[in-house]
């Protein structure tokens, strides 16, 4: 992967992270990741129904984009609520399940299996662990009610995907669990800064200090830090996370689309992948919906192509994205199907049965 001979449209191509949640890759998807050279996908279950299909699917994208650079090949599986393998797998318990435990070989053990299964599946990046205090919006997908337990119980699961090549993108920047309103209905306005940075900042901080490699923004308002959102909020994120955390890895915004903002038109969505771009975020991850090619991505590149996008923020990102792929040695190679189902399965029962038994059944 040689940078310097990289274009500005090939180097903007790198930020773009595409949520796909559809069964069939269709033309223009194709189109996206042969022509635009777009820098990474996020599984959805709607993509596979097995292991096997999951396989090949990822297969699939690696066939695409066997002449670019390497796609991020990303997934939430944070287990619990959130879980992203196909049914023929077993669901692993919740993080909030997990940590009850008190058990740190519990808790190895559970990273184990899940980034084992993600590694054997071909995904290389995993938007989790929830490094978010628990709060109504958050419930089970936290580690705790507190930042010591988060970090205690929440940051072993960076460190084993880590260990197993997979990047591991803690979430949700400054801390969703600083509010009970769940950000997929509306933006949360959090009013208790100091709080936020006495209690819900911390395991973010704990992150950097032991080697977080990317952050995932979430969809948030602070009190006194104007009306924008933290995505697209220049302040928040060079203030308190470059500056203020002293972070210099890969900045990743929550899904553009998410929630309630699904509805945007593709005037407001590019509006906001700009101002996206510069608050100082690294890779912009947007849903999939159709005609995206022809009403939102010929745009943007034409925008490249014109230097009427921030072409200093798009060579940082670019650069940090490309060293991100060499460091985990990022590949277009097939995967082939090598994981054991019943075994796999008969673990994971037995995992759950030991959590169940200290903790109680859901």
């Amino acid at each position: 992967m040689n940078f310097e001979k990289m274009t500005f449209t090939e180097k903007f191509g790198q930020m773009i992270m595409l949520g796909l949640d559809v069964y069939d890759i269709n033309d223009e998807i194709i189109e996206l990741i042969e022509n635009y050279k777009i820098g990474g996908i996020v599984l959805y279950k709607k993509n596979y129904i097995s292991i096997d299909t999951m396989i090949k699917f990822i297969n699939k994208l690696k066939k695409y984009n066997s002449k670019n650079i390497p796609l991020f090949i990303a997934i939430d599986q944070e287990n619990g609520l959130v879980n992203r393998f196909p049914k023929d797998i077993v669901p692993i318990l919740s993080a909030s399940k997990q940590a009850k435990c008190e058990n740190d070989k519990i808790i190895k053990y559970v990273n184990e299996l899940t980034t084992y299964i993600l590694s054997s599946v071909g995904v290389n990046m995993n938007m989790a662990p929830v490094l978010d205090i628990r709060s109504k919006a958050l419930g089970s997908r936290s580690y705790g009610i507190n930042k010591e337990d988060v970090i205690k119980y929440g940051l072993p699961l960076m460190k084993c995907s880590q260990e197993n090549n997979i990047i591991s993108v803690v979430k949700h920047f400054p801390g969703h669990g600083a509010t009970n309103i769940d950000s997929h209905i509306r933006i949360p306005y959090i009013k208790n800064i100091d709080k936020l940075q006495k209690e819900d900042l911390v395991p973010f901080e704990a992150a950097i200090k032991n080697g977080a490699d990317a952050i995932m923004v979430g969809h948030m308002k602070l009190k006194g830090y104007g009306r924008l959102s933290a995505i697209t909020n220049k302040r928040i994120i060079k203030e308190m996370l470059i500056d203020g955390l002293n972070y210099r890895g890969l900045i990743v915004t929550d899904d553009l689309r998410m929630g309630y903002q699904k509805f945007l038109g593709n005037f407001r969505l590019k509006s906001k992948i700009i101002k996206a771009i510069n608050a100082g975020n690294d890779v912009i991850l947007i849903k999939y919906k159709k005609k995206d090619t022809r009403r939102l991505y010929k745009k943007l590149y034409k925008m490249v192509d014109n230097y009427e996008l921030n072409m200093e923020r798009i060579e940082e990102s670019s650069k940090k994205i490309v060293e991100l792929k060499n460091k985990y040695q990022l590949s277009n190679e097939k995967i082939k199907n090598e994981v054991d189902i019943d075994l796999v399965n008969e673990k994971i029962k037995f995992i759950n049965d030991k959590i169940e038994k200290k903790v109680g059944v859901l």
